[in-house]
């Protein structure tokens, strides 16, 4: 066709290697340009109509735009080194180009879908999949790696089997310039498949002074918000090696436990006299048990008042596996340790402080009723009456 339009036959072979790479590239940017600005949008209002939430994840802009990006490198490793078969050096780097240019795609497709599946599982699933982050960015690193790998085999020519087996000489330095990140990607699947910690969780590493909520999972490092609002970055192993406490049982359990107790003075537990004993029996704590016909000791009926006082309180969680009990400890050379145990219907930290500081009023208050006193070191007031 040029030929007849008198264009000189020296010249033929350079106008038909430009008008082909031109119509190839023409095309290739064409069927980008309608993937993008067509069937993209079209895709993504279908996709709104639907009633799931999986779709809109899955198929989201990013990685509909990798696979318009995919569509046209095939359509240009397809035409492109072809329209250049008149050039064998050309030919050849245009080849060489694309099959570059097309691993990249696929790879950058393959992280994009990792992304979308790691956030379809993040939103629809339990609080267990927002660890995963760690894995994601493994997979992520893998995929590129491998990419890079077959890059190098591309342009060096070589099987990529033989590019793997020449880094294993290098295996020691990367093993030590990577120690770190092998060591975190390790750890966070071990964290991750045991279900040992989620963002979101309270911890504590007595070791590192934490004390606070996770915020991040990553590969190479937890993130952490103390109570104080700072931020403690800590290694993933070192939570493997080191014992840390996750408070997550407590707070899925809707029970939070109080666990205080009270030194009573041993010099002041005594026998009641019944003219005591009498006014106590009128009141709603007092049970049958109770009536032994042995004289009554006042710390005896006063962990009897404890029990009903903490078994009618309202903040006290009553489900099948929340204890509640007063307990008498061994004797200290301080007195006698009278320890309250139970746990409260709410897990957050305000009310709960406030049900823990009412409870213990209650009891620094009722002491008194039965004769005991709480045992306090000597202050210097006391000294100083004692001296006078």
């Amino acid at each position: 066709m040029l030929g007849t339009w008198g264009l000189p036959e020296a010249d033929l072979t350079l106008w038909t290697t430009i008008t082909a790479c031109g119509l190839s590239i023409f095309v290739a940017w064409a069927i980008y340009a309608v993937c993008t600005r067509i069937i993209i949008p079209t895709v993504l209002r279908l996709v709104r109509h639907t009633d799931y939430n999986w779709d809109n994840i899955l198929l989201n802009p990013p990685l509909l735009r990798v696979v318009a990006e995919l569509a046209t490198v095939l359509l240009l490793k397809a035409t492109l080194p072809d329209s250049l078969s008149h050039y064998t050096t050309l030919s050849g780097i245009a080849l060489v180009g694309c099959r570059v240019a097309l691993v990249a795609a696929v790879v950058h497709l393959i992280n994009r879908f990792i992304v979308a599946l790691y956030e379809l599982l993040e939103n629809n699933a339990s609080g267990r999949v927002t660890s995963l982050k760690g894995i994601r960015q493994m997979l992520q690193i893998l995929v590129t790696c491998i990419g890079i790998i077959i890059i190098i085999s591309i342009l060096a020519q070589k099987d990529p089997l033989t590019i793997i087996t020449g880094l294993g000489a290098a295996a020691t330095v990367l093993m030590l310039v990577f120690k770190d990140s092998i060591m975190g990607v390790v750890a966070g699947v071990q964290l991750t498949l045991n279900d040992m910690l989620r963002p979101g969780d309270w911890i504590t590493v007595p070791a590192r002074n934490i004390n606070g909520t996770v915020l991040e999972v990553g590969l190479i490092a937890v993130k952490v918000q103390n109570f104080d609002n700072t931020i403690v970055t800590v290694p993933p192993y070192s939570l493997l090696s080191e014992s840390f406490q996750n408070w997550r049982g407590m707070t899925d359990s809707g029970g939070r436990r109080i666990n205080r107790s009270v030194t009573i003075d041993i010099n002041s537990i005594t026998f009641l006299p019944d003219e005591t004993v009498a006014t106590f029996k009128e009141e709603a704590w007092w049970t049958p048990e109770l009536e032994s016909g042995a004289p009554h000791v006042n710390l005896t009926l006063f962990r009897a008042y404890l029990g009903h006082y903490l078994a009618t309180l309202p903040d006290r969680n009553t489900g099948e596996d929340m204890t509640c009990m007063v307990r008498e400890l061994a004797p200290t050379p301080q007195g006698v340790p009278v320890d309250i145990y139970f746990f409260t219907k709410t897990t957050s930290w305000v009310p709960y402080e406030m049900i823990q500081a009412r409870v213990m009023d209650h009891i620094y208050a009722a002491v008194g009723r039965f004769g005991l006193r709480i045992y306090q070191a000597p202050s210097g007031l006391d000294i100083l009456a004692l001296s006078r």
